[in-house]
């Protein structure tokens, strides 16, 4: 009686197609089994990564903001004054010709003192000197301008030559730092120091790490010479430092080297400076 429906009980599929069948659906479970590990590593890759950055980028404002509190710092240390050192001896001045009168001090605005145009009555000096790799394009008229320094200085006058580049790096005359008397001696080896400076043009323009240096020699005037902006701080904020530590104990006379006339930045700057501390602004382009 069931023969009839006997087919219909059954398939018409048979045992091989059957297992190829088994045999394909086993590989794409195998396939999709392979795709999810993968998607589920990269997942986890890119957890790792996004911790990565969110922890770097605390880093970053963590440095940030060391590094502002180190700039802020710096121009509240006070740099301790070199040791004491002997003063050298200075050499015996010749005897002057009584034929040959001894030129005048140059004046200007009834002072008995007048430098580069800079007219001031104080007897000791500080001449701070950008040596930056920018003055190279103008040796002849940094050299220049030191040596009119030195030829006006007299016998009552002390004074001490900075030079400042990036790093910061220093070279001083005297090599100990400190302000000496203006003896023929002295100014001999004074001048040799200047004619060699050009050889040690590089670098950035720390400006106010040098200024304050400076400041610690308690000088009565000093003499600002540079071609460019400094790049150790803000201009606006390097004159309030420099201000502030300085307290009007020091005249702060500055002179730009250079085209200075396009150069809005610096020369805004050398005038406010100068202008905040007593001083007086002279340019030297030639």
């Amino acid at each position: 009686m069931l023969f009839p429906y006997y087919k219909l009980g059954g398939t018409d599929v048979s045992m091989e197609e059957l297992e190829e069948q088994v045999r394909k659906r086993r590989f794409a479970a195998e396939t999709t089994r392979t795709d999810m590990s993968v998607i589920r590593a990269l997942e986890s890759e890119i957890r790792f990564l996004d911790k990565q950055y969110l922890t770097k980028e605390v880093e970053m404002s963590e440095t940030e903001a060391k590094l502002a509190e180190v700039l802020k710092a710096i121009t509240e240390v006070e740099i301790p004054d070199p040791q004491p050192q002997p003063d050298p001896i200075p050499e015996p001045s010749p005897e002057p010709k009584p034929d040959i009168p001894e030129p005048p001090r140059s004046v200007n605005r009834g002072v008995p003192f007048s430098i580069l145009g800079l007219a001031t009555d104080k007897r000791e000096v500080a001449i701070l000197v950008d040596m930056s790799g920018s003055m190279k394009a103008h040796q002849s008229k940094v050299t220049q301008a030191l040596n009119e320094i030195l030829s006006q200085m007299k016998p009552d006058n002390r004074f001490a030559i900075i030079g400042y580049r990036g790093g910061p790096t220093y070279d001083s005359f005297p090599s100990n730092g400190r302000l000496v008397k203006a003896d023929p001696g002295t100014l001999d080896r004074a001048r040799a120091f200047v004619d060699a400076m050009p050889r040690r043009f590089g670098g950035g323009t720390p400006t106010q790490g040098a200024l304050i240096r400076t400041l610690n020699l308690r000088p009565e005037a000093i003499i600002l010479m540079s071609d460019g902006a400094p790049d150790d701080g803000r201009p606006g904020t390097i004159i309030q430092n420099v201000t502030n530590r300085n307290r009007g104990r020091a005249e702060i006379h500055t002179v730009a080297i250079g085209d200075y006339t396009s150069d809005k930045k610096l020369t805004i700057f050398l005038q406010e400076l100068a202008n905040r501390n007593r001083g007086e602004f002279v340019g030297r382009s030639r």
